[in-house]
């Protein structure tokens, strides 16, 4: 094999076209405008750690092998870029409308180690949705039927409620589509990455006669067995050379509102994505709203047959990027 030429990643992934009124909004993204931009793997402060050659990251990636699994786990390094549009994509519904305030974003991942050391890995995009509850305009433009745009609204219109004001939709080009909900909140300090246990990791309704020795020997598709069994370490190893001063979690989980995960028929087959869940950790090294670091685990749950049983795979993710200036 030809050796692979590392990916260029001096340009975003995604501009959105210039347009001066209506400016793409900011403020109504909430916590979200501060994703606006692109992110790499960077090296972090004087630790000469956290580039693509070595980044913080994990991925725990089970696949279907004839009657039983095989690991492809690995370090990676990515571009990630988020788009404001020029404008918001409010649903009406009679009374009250849901506003959703929207970022566009492009993702793609590339092995740091291993035989296919720069082969893209992953492609996905996507958007992610801050909701805001209002009433409801008067007429198509908010002047009834007079001419013009006003701010009018509909008689005794209540703005509605919900449960959860950050959604996230994505589209990976395994054939998948991903629709989860969840709410973010503030921190000071260093954020608590939790520490995942065998339990968060191993598969669950394993054939008797089917071994997790893998997970915990090294190989060619194992080549860090001590992150296989906590793919978080790598968050935890990067906030002690890179610490924040005060964060924002975003979360959101195909199971707070009960909607699954779309698969074509091949994947609903061999390996049935049937959950999502993602947490993000915003964070700003200098304790003001400047935040350049993003950390997330990812966990894709998976369903593979292995000799006439369903079993429950954790496909987990996680990565530290700095925004580029």
């Amino acid at each position: 094999m030809t050796d692979v030429t590392p990916p260029d990643l001096s340009k975003p992934l995604l501009i959105d076209p210039a347009q001066d009124n209506p400016p793409a909004p900011t403020t109504e993204l909430g916590p979200l405008q501060h994703l606006i931009g692109t992110w790499t793997n960077q090296p972090l402060g004087n630790s000469g750690m956290g580039g693509t050659d070595k980044p913080f990251s994990y991925c725990l990636m089970p696949l279907p092998q004839e009657a039983s699994y095989i690991l492809k786990n690995f370090a990676y390094y990515e571009e990630l870029t988020f788009s404001a549009i020029h404008g918001t994509a409010p649903n009406r519904g009679g009374l009250g409308t849901q506003v959703a305030n929207t970022l566009f974003y492009e993702q793609r991942v590339y092995f740091a180690d291993g035989p296919a050391k720069d082969q893209l890995v992953h492609a996905e995009n996507g958007s992610l949705l801050f909701l805001s509850d209002q009433k409801q305009l008067l007429g198509p433009y908010g002047n009834g039927e007079k001419p013009g745009l006003g701010t009018e609204t509909v008689p005794n219109s209540v703005p509605p409620t919900q449960a959860y004001n950050f959604i996230k939709q994505m589209s990976v080009p395994h054939g998948n589509s991903i629709l989860a909900s969840g709410h973010f909140q503030s921190g000071t300090g260093v954020p608590t990455i939790p520490m995942l246990s065998k339990s968060d990791v191993l598969p669950m309704g394993l054939p008797h006669d089917v071994s997790t020795d893998q997970y915990s020997t090294k190989s060619v598709g194992n080549l860090n067995p001590d992150f296989t069994l906590n793919p978080n370490q790598p968050l935890t190893n990067a906030l002690e050379v890179s610490p924040p001063k005060k964060f924002i979690l975003l979360e959101v989980d195909t199971a707070h509102s009960g909607i699954p995960v779309t698969n074509i028929g091949f994947e609903q087959q061999h390996a049935n994505v049937s959950r999502y869940a993602i947490s993000y950790w915003l964070e700003s090294l200098d304790g003001t709203d400047n935040f350049t670091q993003l950390q997330y685990s990812q966990n894709i749950t998976m369903e593979i047959p292995i000799q006439g049983q369903s079993v429950t795979f954790p496909h987990i993710t996680t990565n530290t990027l700095v925004k580029k200036v």
